[in-house]
């Protein structure tokens, strides 16, 4: 084989090397990135979840059962007025997120 031949197959070897490292280190960020986002979304569940044990302590009601909790946000949460706040925060959100961008947000039709 000529060194011109050799010198070519030692580069194509060398960089499907630097590949194979390369989908290991993207393999290695992929699972990084999937345990970061469990622990916020542990450490945002522990925090709401805290919140509202609180909350359910200063109403005197700590001897309910976790389906009576759900049942009570599902009501409280479904109501027309809990929509409606929540419908009017977001759509602040979404303005000063489109304000901080420069562009102008779609406001609903209703």
């Amino acid at each position: 084989m000529s060194t011109q031949m050799e010198k070519l197959l030692a580069a194509q070897e060398k960089t499907q090397e630097k590949l194979r490292r390369a989908q290991e280190e993207e393999k290695q960020l992929k699972k990084r990135i999937a345990e970061l986002k469990r622990n916020e979304r542990t450490h945002r569940l522990c925090n709401r979840g805290g919140y509202l044990e609180k909350l359910l302590e200063t109403l005197g009601a700590t001897e309910l059962t976790d389906e009576e909790v759900y049942g009570y946000l599902d009501y409280a949460l479904n109501t027309p007025y809990a929509k409606k706040a929540l419908e009017k925060l977001l759509e602040t959100k979404r303005m000063a997120a489109a304000k901080a961008e420069g562009t102008e947000a779609v406001e609903s039709v209703d």
